[in-house]
């Protein structure tokens, strides 16, 4: 599943993961202004540890960016 995750600093991350939450891969941070489809996007594995301890520490969530967006 890829979803949409928005840190406290604003940026925006599109976050690979399987159906139990394990992280797969990551892309961003993302130009608000230029969103694409989420299947667009090459996931990579370099920024997964980076992902997993800002979601760690509620520095990272789930977002919708058209309600979201500062």
């Amino acid at each position: 599943m890829k979803t949409l995750w928005q840190h406290t600093n604003g940026q925006l991350y599109a976050v690979d993961h399987d159906t139990f939450g394990h992280i797969i891969g990551a892309a961003g941070p993302l130009d608000w202004d230029n969103l694409r489809d989420l299947t667009e996007y090459r996931y990579g594995q370099g920024i997964i540890a980076w992902i997993e301890h800002a979601i760690r520490r509620n520095a990272l969530h789930r977002t919708n960016p058209q309600c979201s967006r500062n």
